[in-house]
């Protein structure tokens, strides 16, 4: 979770984040596992200190549940490799990201040529993480028979229903990762109001963004079925209009949010998003990624 924590600041307050903190390998490290649901346990147990995506989710599902034949876990692996291929050139494009977003803080402003490039390349890889994850999932779903997308579907209703039953602790840390940040910027109370309200805004729109409950399972629905292709492009499809409205706005929205802090925060804050709030203001140096 440090690593996650030490992208906060990127996350919350520039416009165009959601879209660069995106592409960073867009799945989140499992938490603890709790006690109930025994099948979603299982699925995180093999994944506590890895980075997880919808892919390897259904993947460890089929692995674990679908009692796999021989040739059908060999395709696994092959797309699992792949998957650690595209996660390790993500963390480069986040490192060119994360520089061009410190250079739009210091400056206060979106209007340049090196914002529309990042937004540009930002998406653009989504977009192509997106298409390489819809093939994959396709993939795993012809492989199966009726009977092993059955056992994988009832994993996976577990694993959304224990995701979604984290809500209220999710909060509570949100809420405690911004009142940290508040602070180690020293903003004032008008300040905070203003981020507050840009924050209700960008988490409204997240939502949008973010696959639902009922769309999770209207998916695992499909994946029983002959229709999860079908399926799988019209959720894409909803989920990319989204994604471009988003863009539209991204160098406005940037800039109102940019303008609600001074010249030395923006400064500071360019410093955090470099560094983290434990090198910047303890000095304490930052582990490596792969240490984390």
């Amino acid at each position: 979770m440090k690593s996650q924590a030490r992208r906060a600041p990127l996350m919350v307050l520039v416009g165009s984040v959601a879209l660069m903190g995106a592409v960073a390998c867009a799945a989140k490290v499992d938490e603890s596992p709790r006690e109930s649901e025994p099948k979603a346990q299982e699925l995180r147990q093999k994944h506590d200190r890895h980075f997880r995506g919808p892919v390897a989710v259904v993947i460890e599902a089929a692995r674990t549940h679908g009692n796999l034949k021989a040739d059908q876990a060999a395709t696994l692996d092959a797309i699992s490799s792949e998957l650690a291929d595209d996660c390790g050139s993500h963390r480069a494009l986040h490192d060119r990201l994360k520089s061009s977003a410190v250079a739009v803080v210091r400056s206060g402003s979106a209007r340049s040529a090196e914002f529309d490039r990042s937004v540009d390349e930002a998406v653009g890889a989504i977009e192509a993480r997106v298409q390489r994850s819809t093939d994959a999932l396709e993939e795993i779903h012809a492989i199966l028979d009726v009977d092993q997308r059955e056992a994988v579907a009832v994993a996976l209703r577990a694993h959304i229903a224990d995701k979604f039953g984290r809500g209220p602790r999710d909060e509570k840390r949100q809420r405690e990762g911004f009142r940290r940040f508040a602070s180690h910027l020293m903003l004032s109370s008008l300040q905070i109001d203003k981020l507050e309200a840009a924050k209700q805004e960008l988490f409204g729109e997240r939502e949008k963004l973010r696959p639902s409950r009922e769309e999770l399972l209207g998916l695992v629905e499909a994946f029983e079925g002959e229709d999860f292709p079908a399926a799988l492009l019209a959720f894409r499809q909803k989920k990319s209009k989204v994604l471009r409205e988003r863009v539209a706005r991204a160098g406005e929205r940037t800039d109102s949010v940019l303008a609600i802090f001074t010249p030395e925060q923006r400064e500071l804050l360019a410093d955090l998003i470099v560094d983290g709030p434990r090198k910047v203001l303890l000095g304490e140096e930052i582990a490596p990624l792969e240490e984390r």
